[in-house]
């Protein structure tokens, strides 16, 4: 009776056992729950509203580290201070760049950091995940992976996988119809330049404000007040993340809007509409 009870018990924690998952940021969050929905536990590592180039992982969630399958990466700068600790706290666990097969452009600063030199290589931009197109990349991969650990529930993964797909394909085309007036190389103002793929995608150009990561001076703002006049600029898009200073002393100077917005926001579909509607400015 208790070999059949044992038996029993056994077969019930292997059906129900879940792939376990570290996350970076709060949109791969996401992304895995949507097509893992109901067969994964999700560790994010950079809560929302934090920076993720300042933030160290708790002991709580070193912890989750220690039982974690399979640490999806998104290719960010500040992952690399992590790694060596992560790796050490668990030797079995997969590290796997969800970002894999997603063409990296170059980081268009204000005024490029002074700890990269013109002799080093270009600065990649990290923030992949602000496409629809991209979503789609990394959200192949993710489901790709997923199966792997959990092949018995390919069947759930592929139905969730396909759902997620037409949510991102769908974002596209709107993005896309609310931007149809805008015209091409039209340009809008950023704090930190975050949306260089989003730019890239529906032909368009950001500007930074944030000079070396900083606010910039008065004789630096001087300059940026005269370009966003110039451009013809009608919003000025802020991250949580980082000051608005610069930002508000432009937008009052030149009578326009202050954009809330970040890139870690892990409603995608929703933000990304937000920000095609802030900068067509039809909101």
């Amino acid at each position: 009776m208790k070999k059949i009870f044992l038996s029993l018990l056994f077969g019930v924690t292997f059906a129900y056992s879940k792939v376990n998952v570290i996350v970076s940021i709060a949109p791969q969050k996401a992304y895995v729950e949507q097509i893992g929905k109901g067969l994964v536990n999700t560790t994010l590592l950079v809560p929302i509203g934090s920076n993720p180039n300042y933030y160290e992982p708790k002991a709580s969630q070193m912890i989750a580290i220690e039982k974690a399958d399979v640490y999806f990466t998104i290719g960010g700068h500040f992952e690399k201070a992590w790694l060596p600790r992560i790796k050490d706290q668990n030797k079995n666990m997969e590290i796997f760049d969800c970002s894999k097969e997603i063409h990296r452009i170059d980081m268009k600063f204000n005024k490029k950091p002074k700890k990269f030199s013109s002799k080093q290589l270009p600065f990649k931009d990290i923030h992949v995940w602000i496409t629809p197109k991209n979503i789609e990349q990394i959200g192949k991969n993710i489901y790709e992976t997923l199966v792997r650990y959990d092949e018995k529930n390919k069947a759930q993964y592929k139905k969730n996988y396909e759902s997620f797909v037409e949510k991102a394909r769908k974002t596209d085309d709107k993005i896309k119809e609310i931007l149809k007036n805008v015209e091409k190389g039209s340009k809008f103002m950023v704090f930190h330049p975050a949306w260089g793929y989003f730019a890239k995608e529906y032909h368009l150009e950001q500007i930074a404000i944030e000079v070396e990561g900083k606010e910039p001076k008065p004789s630096e703002m001087e300059k940026m007040i005269k370009k966003a006049r110039a451009y013809k600029v009608k919003a000025i898009l802020t991250q949580p993340e980082f000051s608005r200073k610069g930002a508000n002393l432009i937008a009052q100077e030149l009578d326009i809007k202050v954009v809330g917005i970040s890139p870690l926001n892990p409603k995608w579909s929703k933000n990304l509409i937000t920000l095609a509607h802030s900068i067509a400015n039809n909101r």
